[in-house]
C-alpha cells in the first residue's frame, strides 16, 4: 500500500510527518463538543422518568455583567507573557466591589472571572471573547444524530436560548452561556 501511494522504501523507516501549529479554534470547537456531550450525559441521567424529548440550547451573548467582567479581564491580560498579573485576584475583588452593585452578583462575578481565567490559561486570549468565535448551532446540528444516539432520546433539536418560539423558562435560560450549551429536557 505504501508503494501504491507513491512512497519509496519501507513505511516503518519513513520519518514521522511534520505537524503544523495547533489550530486553537479547531481545538476549542472539539473541546466544546466533547465537554457538551459529557454534560448532556449527566443531565440525561438525572432527567425525570419518561422525559425523552430535549432541545440543546445555545447562547450567542453573555448577560451584560459578564460582558463587563470579560472586558475588565481583557485590560488585565498581558499579551506578551500570555498571562495575568500576580495581583489579578485582589484586583478582581477591588473591581467587582466597585462595579457590581448587587452583593450576590459580586460573588458570581468573582466566580465567573476565576473560571474564565482558567479558560484563558487553556485556550489563550480567545477565552475572553465576548461572543463565541464559532457557530455552536452548526456544530451541534452536524453532530445531532451522534448526540441523540448517545443520550438515548426520541426527539432532540437545537435552538437558541433567546428564540421566542421555544419559550424557554427563565430559570433554564440562566444555565446557558456562549460555549456552554444546556440540554433542556421535557
Amino acid at each position: 500500500m505504501w508503494k501504491d501511494i507513491g512512497k519509496e522504501g519501507l513505511a516503518v523507516k519513513a520519518p514521522w510527518p511534520i505537524v503544523g501549529d495547533e489550530e486553537k479554534l479547531l481545538t476549542r470547537q472539539a473541546k466544546f463538543l466533547r465537554d457538551s456531550l459529557k454534560t448532556f450525559r449527566t443531565s440525561a441521567g438525572k432527567a425525570k422518568k419518561g422525559w425523552k424529548v430535549a432541545t440543546i440550547l445555545v447562547a450567542e451573548e453573555y448577560p451584560q455583567w459578564k460582558v463587563d467582567a470579560l472586558l475588565w479581564m481583557q485590560t488585565k491580560y498581558d499579551q506578551a507573557s500570555g498571562s495575568f498579573p500576580d495581583t489579578f485576584m485582589s484586583d478582581l475583588k477591588e473591581w467587582s466591589t466597585a462595579n457590581v452593585s448587587d452583593k450576590k452578583k459580586v460573588k458570581l462575578a468573582m466566580q465567573f472571572v476565576s473560571f474564565m481565567k482558567k479558560e484563558v490559561e487553556d485556550v489563550g486570549e480567545m477565552g475572553m471573547d465576548i461572543k463565541c468565535p464559532f457557530d455552536q448551532v452548526a456544530i451541534m446540528n452536524e453532530s445531532l444524530s451522534y448526540i441523540k444516539s448517545q443520550l438515548n432520546l426520541e426527539g432532540l433539536g437545537v435552538g437558541r436560548v433567546d428564540d421566542s418560539e421555544l419559550a424557554v423558562p427563565e430559570n433554564t435560560s440562566q444555565n446557558v452561556a456562549p460555549g456552554k450549551p444546556y440540554l433542556w429536557m421535557r
